[in-house]
């Protein structure tokens, strides 16, 4: 029988509210940024705390998945290298997005500052790509795959749509590292969607 802390636990723990917090908050900042409301580097520094998110959401995630008897290997190694990266990312934004104002444009060190937050980025990509690879439960993999695929399509159709319109002078022009911030977007709406459609189920 269930006692009350883990009743409690099971009414706390909802990492589809998180990822959906995670994903407003990252399509604000993508609207602010565009609209020039926010001038750099506050859209950078922004979406590094935004990831902050991203601690609360893998916690509610995994309490989740232990209400229902359905954490692996997989899922804990997943977890720990994700959040890592995200973390690492977060940092590395904030820490470049400020040094850019201490750093003359033509300085060599901006490449560094440039470069750096892509090495955490590629960290998350590869702990998912570690994940489907090492995870042996069918559901939870098909799960991981639907998330990731509706972030991807939301960087196809707003990509290449968005395109289009700046090709015709519609919209202004925006800046490639939006990109990933968008797949994160559209993973944490796909997780959103897949604890809603699931959430109930044990």
């Amino acid at each position: 029988m269930m006692n009350v802390a883990d009743a409690e636990t099971r009414q706390t723990a909802r990492p589809g509210l998180w990822a959906g917090l995670f994903a407003v908050n990252m399509a604000l900042i993508a609207v602010l940024s565009i609209t020039d409301a926010l001038e750099q580097p506050v859209p950078v520094i922004l979406i590094a705390l935004n990831c902050v998110l991203l601690i609360p959401m893998v916690k509610a995630a995994l309490r989740r998945m232990e209400d229902k008897g359905a954490v692996t290997t997989a899922v804990r190694r997943y977890n720990r290298r994700f959040l890592g990266a995200s973390l690492l990312y977060a940092v590395s934004m904030i820490g470049a997005g400020t040094a850019t104002n201490y750093i003359a444009a033509n300085s060599p060190l901006m490449w560094a500052l440039a470069v750096l937050p892509m090495l955490p980025a590629f960290g998350m990509i590869w702990a998912m790509m570690r994940y489907l690879a090492e995870e042996t439960d069918e559901y939870q993999r098909h799960r991981a795959v639907q998330a990731s695929m509706v972030g991807l399509a939301l960087v196809l159709v707003l990509g290449t749509g968005w395109g289009f319109l700046e090709t015709f002078g519609l919209v202004p022009h925006i800046w490639a590292w939006w990109v990933f911030p968008a797949w994160a977007m559209g993973l944490g709406i796909g997780m959103a969607i897949s604890e809603w459609r699931h959430g109930g189920s044990a």
